[in-house]
């Protein structure tokens, strides 16, 4: 859909705590030199429960910079998928809203990337706050994790920031895979950190924003929650990460039409079967366009 900042497409942002959710989403955008491909469905728990979808994901592109979000809510929380919404837009509408400022007002050095990642943060943070005043609710009731990812098509700028749970992932034109950024580890297994938590910002992980050598050569980048990351990360075998990841950009480049690509995504997402695999799972996959899609 159109909007006062270009394309944007994904789960719409909540106006209050009644909005219906989808229980599964697929969507895809043109990028200039690259495009992306989303989907996000209901994990195996909520489906036998009969629970709606906690996990949520946006991308949206203004001509100039492509911007993209994936949040998951926390289950134990009955309105977290809201949060996970809330979240996913408002990140990414201040990303694009900090660029196109710091494009119009630089008046001497550009302020970093990785500061305006930072602070679209914490701007997400005080509006969570804010919707859960509006609504009358804790803000713990919102609890989700935020991954987010903005890339400049024309430079390849890259800024990315990670809070809680979940896996941004980088593939080379070696067809090597690896974290673009890691978060800190929280010192207790099994727990994750949210957004939505009073020391959250200790476990905001960014990276600073260098086009260098390495970040030229990522020709894919890959956005997930946990209901993912946790499938594809651990072996045996001892590469499953780079097989996962060269599959899924093969897989994408080979179809014909973008949309045909996000629908195969999300039946991907929904079919695929992994030990122990219960959670919602969401994907986002950005590709450098190389295949004339």
């Amino acid at each position: 859909m159109s909007h006062g900042f270009g394309f944007l497409t994904g789960d719409e942002i909540p106006s209050t705590l009644s909005d219906e959710r989808e229980h599964e989403r697929s969507d895809s955008v043109h990028a200039g030199n690259y495009f992306a491909v989303g989907a996000s469905v209901r994990g195996k728990l909520h489906e036998r429960s009969g629970d709606n979808r906690d996990d949520a994901f946006m991308i949206h592109f203004d001509g100039t910079w492509l911007v993209t979000a994936v949040s998951d809510g926390a289950g134990s929380r009955p309105k977290s998928g809201h949060g996970a919404s809330y979240s996913v837009n408002t990140l990414c509408h201040k990303l694009l809203e900090a660029t196109q400022a710091r494009t119009k007002t630089n008046l001497g050095e550009p302020v970093g990337l990785e500061g305006l990642v930072r602070q679209a943060f914490r701007d997400t943070r005080t509006g969570l706050e804010q919707f859960a005043s509006e609504n009358a609710v804790p803000l713990e009731d919102l609890h989700c994790t935020l991954l987010g990812l903005i890339l400049n098509v024309e430079t390849g700028e890259i800024g990315v920031g990670q809070v809680g749970d979940g896996l941004i992932l980088g593939l080379d034109i070696n067809k090597e895979a690896s974290p673009v950024v890691e978060p800190p580890d929280t010192g207790q297994p099994g727990t994750s950190y949210f957004l939505t938590q009073a020391n959250w910002e200790e476990y905001l992980c960014t990276k600073p924003s260098i086009i260098d050598e390495k970040l030229a050569c990522l020709s894919t980048f890959y956005l997930m929650t946990d209901g993912v990351a946790d499938d594809c990360q651990y072996g045996p075998p001892a590469d499953i990460l780079a097989r996962w990841a060269n599959d899924i950009d093969r897989e994408i480049r080979s179809i014909p039409s973008l949309e045909e690509a996000a629908t195969k995504l999300k039946s991907y997402l929904r079919t695929y079967q992994a030990k122990g695999s219960f959670d919602d799972r969401t994907l986002v996959v950005i590709c450098k366009n190389n295949t004339g899609k």
